[in-house]
């Protein structure tokens, strides 16, 4: 089977889709990667054929655009920055992804949540098998609203904002897929992606954890399977980021109690100086150290946090997670995960996209706290650290840990769905 696995967006997007083509290769089939060009080095370690697609994701995370456009001037400033976002690279990944499947004559098509609308009128035009790679819950279901602080409402009035969130995204973004879909000769359409993606009875493989939302697990076992999360093992890790052991850092963590772990991965904090002296300044009220990892942040003009503060790059999750007492984070899916498995309690600090949901698990499953980021200072970190700290969230941590699907499991049962998919004929087009 020929699969062309076409992911935008963040390490936290790209990496669990590598993890999954390594998986399909490794079972003789012939797999392309298709992901942004600051990550294609890392997919290629593991030996995958992989090509630049799109924009360099970690320079836009750090864009002015993305920083600060959603966030000053006028209302129609606003507005144009909000429009910027919603079709930054449209015209370029059109243009990759097209040459990729037209080039490769891929059976299956692989697509991330960011690439659903280049994605679903090329498997149309060209006959091809489409799957979907979640997350986490971004289709309508009566149970987690996509908007933070109405869970747990009536299931009709959750299923009502997830129809309106359709509708508004599919208002903001009908004409550039029509006019892609007129460019490969097939009909318009009129109606929301995530409806027709269903109809064409799309795999949509939920890369997440049942532990952490049973009740869906059970409501989409037949229709978006939840396989758990698609974790990065020691070994392709080692290929995808080779980098040389710090004995240094190693030996700052066995230099005394276990640090709590701080880290924002891949996601821009507005003003790195002020949320790091407030991590500073919160540790030191409870009385921790702190590993900080800067992640896709610039602290090089920060100044001295104090003793108790050891800055660092990019650390293997696995193997430092399980050696701190606690771990702050931005909530990716990855992360979060991570941070689980290793049995530690969590504190969520959100910036967007699914990071929210992610918080809000790990409250409602007792494993710590969450708050969105621009909310952080020295009093309401320390508060979420001491929530944290407790034995009750020590305990709920290790019960989720307890519960989890291994990775191995689901990375082979993802690899299953994969190869269920078949093509569809060139005329199935569902508007």
């Amino acid at each position: 089977m020929r699969i062309v696995m076409a992911v935008s967006g963040t390490r936290g997007d790209v990496q669990p889709a590598v993890v999954l083509g390594s998986e399909l290769a490794g079972r003789g089939h012939h797999v392309v990667m298709a992901v942004p060009p600051n990550l294609v080095e890392s997919a290629r370690g593991v030996g995958l054929e992989t090509v630049p697609l799109g924009y360099d994701t970690r320079e836009h995370m750090n864009s002015d655009l993305v920083r600060h456009g959603l966030s000053r001037g006028s209302v129609a400033d606003r507005a144009r920055a909000l429009a910027a976002l919603w079709n930054f690279g449209w015209d370029q990944m059109v243009t990759e992804l097209r040459d990729v499947v037209d080039t490769t004559e891929p059976d299956v098509l692989l697509t991330g949540i960011t690439t659903e609308q280049i994605a679903l009128p090329l498997a149309e035009a060209r006959g091809i098998g489409l799957v979907a790679l979640h997350h986490a819950p971004v289709r309508s279901n009566p149970r987690f609203s996509p908007v933070p602080g109405i869970d747990g409402a009536p299931s009709a009035v959750v299923g009502l904002a997830w129809t309106l969130l359709d509708h508004v995204l599919w208002a903001a973004t009908r004409r550039r897929e029509n006019a892609l879909r007129r460019s490969l000769g097939i009909p318009t359409v009129s109606s929301p992606l995530p409806g027709r993606m269903a109809r064409r009875r799309t795999v949509e493989i939920q890369a997440y954890d049942r532990v952490f939302c049973p009740e869906l697990a059970d409501d989409w076992e037949d229709t978006r399977p939840l396989t758990g999360f698609l974790e990065v093992s020691p070994e392709l890790r080692a290929r995808m980021d080779p980098q040389p052991s710090d004995p240094s850092l190693d030996a700052w963590i066995d230099d005394g109690p276990p640090p709590v772990y701080v880290g924002f991965g891949s996601m821009p904090v507005t003003d790195p100086a002020a949320v790091l002296a407030a991590v500073a300044d919160a540790a030191a009220r409870v009385g921790v150290r702190v590993l900080l990892c800067a992640g896709w942040n610039d602290v090089d003009s920060v100044g001295p946090l104090g003793d108790h503060v050891r800055v660092t790059g990019a650390v293997d999750h696995a193997a430092v997670f399980p050696r701190c007492r606690a771990v702050v984070h931005h909530g990716g899916a990855g992360t979060t995960a991570a941070g689980l498995r290793a049995g530690r309690p969590t504190v969520v600090c959100s910036v967007s996209s699914d990071q929210p949901f992610w918080g809000r698990r790990v409250v409602a499953l007792s494993c710590g706290a969450a708050m969105p980021a621009s909310d952080i200072t020295a009093q309401s970190l320390e508060r979420a650290l001491s929530l944290a700290l407790t034995p009750e969230a020590a305990a709920g941590a290790a019960a989720v840990a307890a519960a989890m699907t291994s990775p191995a499991e689901a990375v082979r049962r993802a690899a299953d769905l994969v190869e269920s998919a078949r093509p569809a004929p060139t005329d199935a087009v569902v508007a």
